[in-house]
């Protein structure tokens, strides 16, 4: 069993999540991310803006962070390694509500409108799972069923380029099939890379057993465990405004005024904000003794308007 330590058991000033999971014959072990608090200021151990990072969601339109973080990388301040498109799982069981060409379609909307903007250093989008995640008779995640995706060969290979302490970044906004696909693929991988989900318990978690796999074993940091958006605060479109005028920042605008920034808001990007300022997420809580994540008084959004916003009104993102 995994023990969630104090820091009074460590350090005055050190948090630390020190745990090992063996995985049967497979032998491999996976920490906890490690972090320490101080003076109101989280650090999560080996995450900078520096690592390499891939992105990997279902949609693209309905969420700002993904012209964020590609406007990161038109300013050479992130290093993007790579875009995957997974499906939508929401009620796979039932047959899917979505298909993955859908999602892919919504990427390159964004895709061609950041890019008609001037952005530059943005990887061409593949294709991640197309498939949930069966849970195996046995119950064991060593036995689980699954196919291989562009998607989940691409973060194996940038997983076996980084190092544990300077792992891949994986922001997976959608489910965690392909990042847990890629572990079962792979499971040396997991010192390799830690993997961010936002509200993986509910929409993002439709396929739930990809989910398990992923916050059980690999270095898993979760958002809204209980909470989203809407419990923080109420939506104000205005300051997209401020976004120059240009395919991308019409694109933004049009979603800061619609329905689904009402619900999504900041949406996949809690966890991406954080990483190139620190001042966003300042408080860190137990998951279930496997995770971490993020309680409500955590999350700063005036720091994260203000990062978001002082990126993208960047002249420098637009050719």
């Amino acid at each position: 069993m995994i023990n969630f330590i104090s820091s009074r058991m460590i350090h005055p000033t050190r948090l630390a999540l020190l745990a090992m999971v063996v995985f049967g014959r497979l032998n491999v072990q996976a920490l906890v991310p490690e972090f320490s608090v101080t003076n109101g200021t989280l650090q999560l151990v080996g995450v900078r803006a520096a690592n390499p990072v891939i992105y990997d969601n279902d949609w693209w339109t309905d969420v700002p962070d993904a012209a964020y973080l590609w406007a990161k990388a038109s300013l050479g301040q992130c290093h993007l390694r790579g875009n995957i498109v997974s499906r939508d799982m929401y009620d796979w069981e039932k047959g899917y509500t979505y298909q993955l060409k859908q999602g892919m379609a919504d990427c390159q909307k964004l895709l061609k409108a950041a890019r008609a903007s001037g952005l530059r250093n943005i990887p061409e989008p593949v294709a991640g799972s197309n498939e949930a995640l069966g849970k195996p008779a046995s119950g064991k995640i060593e036995d689980t069923l699954f196919k291989r995706s562009s998607g989940s060969d691409l973060i194996v290979a940038e997983a076996k380029k980084a190092s544990p302490e300077k792992p891949l970044l994986v922001f997976a906004g959608g489910p965690c099939t392909t990042v847990a696909t890629a572990y079962l693929t792979d499971p040396t991988i997991v010192d390799r890379m830690i993997v961010f989900q936002i509200d993986g318990g509910t929409y993002n978690g439709a396929d739930g057993w990809a989910w398990e796999i992923a916050m059980k074993r690999c270095r898993f940091a979760n958002w809204a465990r209980g909470y989203f958006w809407d419990k923080l605060q109420v939506w104000k479109p205005d300051r997209f405004k401020e976004l120059p005028h240009n395919p991308l920042g019409d694109l933004l605008r049009t979603y800061a005024t619609g329905d689904l920034a009402k619900a999504n808001q900041w949406g996949d990007g809690a966890w991406i904000f954080y990483t190139f300022d620190h001042r966003c997420l300042t408080q860190v809580e137990d998951y279930d003794n496997v995770a971490i994540t993020i309680p409500k008084q955590g999350t700063q959004l005036k720091a994260m308007e203000e990062e978001f916003f002082k990126t993208m009104t960047n002249p420098k993102v637009y050719r």
